[in-house]
């Protein structure tokens, strides 16, 4: 099954991955340099503005740590309590 809203590319141990949901981005990797280079490019032709970390993307909050990466919908649970 193909996804018409991942896009990614792997080479020589690096590894990138980019994903579009209608105006927003979320282009992760472990290749640093990378990373820049396609942010660089995204901008010239898009001109971007670059959040440096992801928080929250369709309803999650995202924390990341150096050992994972959590995701919650707790703002949403919160709202759907206060609204019951």
């Amino acid at each position: 099954m193909n996804d018409h809203s991942l896009f990614t590319n792997s080479y020589e141990g690096s590894f990138i991955s980019l994903l579009v949901y209608v105006d927003d981005i979320i282009l992760a990797g472990n290749d640093k340099e990378e990373i820049d280079r396609v942010k660089q490019t995204l901008n010239k032709t898009f001109k971007i503005k670059d959040l440096i970390n992801l928080r929250y993307f369709l309803g999650l909050e995202i924390k990341t740590s150096k050992k994972c990466i959590m995701m919650n919908q707790s703002k949403n649970a919160m709202k759907l309590l206060i609204d019951a």
